[in-house]
């Protein structure tokens, strides 16, 4: 997809190890996408203010959405060496969130604080098909365990439309984040994209973000989202 919305002076190149020269797949004002593999773009990028991703567990996810659409497996999600990776990676942040660390809590470097999303907010919601909340490893080692409230499930989809990733969170659980608890946090780090829900949570909280995703679908995808600036 060629680069929007962005003057070749701002394009941002990042130059391989192996000398091979990597152009952004998106860019505008505030978002920056690059399609490759995150354990060779990322080392290769500034240090960023907060790291907030939600990576592939290393459990074989397999599964449907409420539409009966079939998704293929994610890629990286076979085992915990992506995680294992990212988890010597938090160097590259000053801070970081990280989504399904109760996967591989043998892998943090510290007990952290928790962010639990509770996506049912019901006791009948917690009823539908999947877990009724996730939670999130923080890189703070100060401060209260925090509650995000964002109501999110098979049937129903929080930024409203069809998803495009089958593990898709809503924009607005990454923006309640962002804004409620990391106001200063002026770049955004999101080294497995997916549909690029973080980076439109951090442009529209005026923030500045790059994402980094393997599956030239969901860099497409999540160009298209961006572009058009609309929560889904």
């Amino acid at each position: 997809m060629e680069e929007t919305a962005a003057s070749p002076a701002s394009v941002q190149c990042v130059v391989m190890a192996s000398g091979i020269e990597v152009k952004p797949y998106y860019q505008d004002d505030r978002c920056t996408i690059y399609h490759g593999d995150s354990r060779k773009v990322w080392p290769m990028l500034p240090k960023c203010n907060l790291l907030l991703t939600d990576p592939p567990y290393g459990i074989a996810w397999e599964g449907s959405n409420a539409s009966t659409k079939e998704w293929k497996g994610i890629a990286g999600d076979n085992d915990i060496e992506l995680a294992r990776w990212l988890c010597g990676m938090l160097w590259q942040a000053d801070e970081a969130v990280i989504f399904g660390a109760n996967c591989f809590p043998q892998l943090l470097p510290h007990r952290g604080r928790w962010i639990c999303w509770d996506k049912r907010l019901t006791e009948a919601a917690d009823k539908m098909l999947g877990s009724a909340f996730e939670l999130a490893w923080c890189s703070r080692v100060s401060g209260f365990d925090r509650m995000v409230r964002k109501l999110h499930g098979g049937v129903v989809n929080a930024d409203g439309g069809k998803r495009v990733h089958p593990t898709q969170k809503p924009s607005g659980l990454f923006k309640q984040i962002i804004g409620d608890m990391f106001p200063k946090a002026e770049t955004i780090v999101d080294p497995f994209m997916g549909s690029g829900s973080v980076l439109l949570a951090a442009k529209l909280e005026g923030r500045k973000a790059i994402g980094i995703e393997v599956e030239e679908q969901y860099c497409e995808a999540a160009a298209k989202r961006l572009a058009q600036g609309v929560l889904f």
